[in-house]
């Protein structure tokens, strides 16, 4: 039995020529997340060189959602090795 793909029932369905990266793409060896808290306590993610972008409630999920979410966005075989998570905190200071 082939393995289940990890991208939502539409993704799956888009030709691979549709989604062809291109040669700097092909290449990334990391690609990097920009992790956020949000007032309601969830987390979100978005890449910084690439229209990737998930939420979960908390950060357990939210490593297996940008996995996933990478996995969808690269062609097989072309997703980079490694993923960067920063993680990005605001403070609000009064004087």
């Amino acid at each position: 039995m082939p393995p289940q793909s990890l991208c939502p029932i539409g993704a799956a369905s888009i030709p691979p020529t549709a989604v062809r990266l291109g040669p700097l793409e092909s290449t990334m060896q990391e690609i990097l997340f920009l992790v956020e808290e949000a007032e309601d306590g969830s987390f979100r993610a978005s890449a910084a060189a690439a229209a990737i972008h998930t939420e979960a409630d908390t950060l357990e999920d939210l490593h297996r959602e940008i996995r996933d979410a990478v996995v969808c966005h690269f062609d097989p075989g072309q997703a980079p090795p490694l993923i960067r998570l920063h993680h990005v905190r605001q403070e609000l200071l009064a004087l």
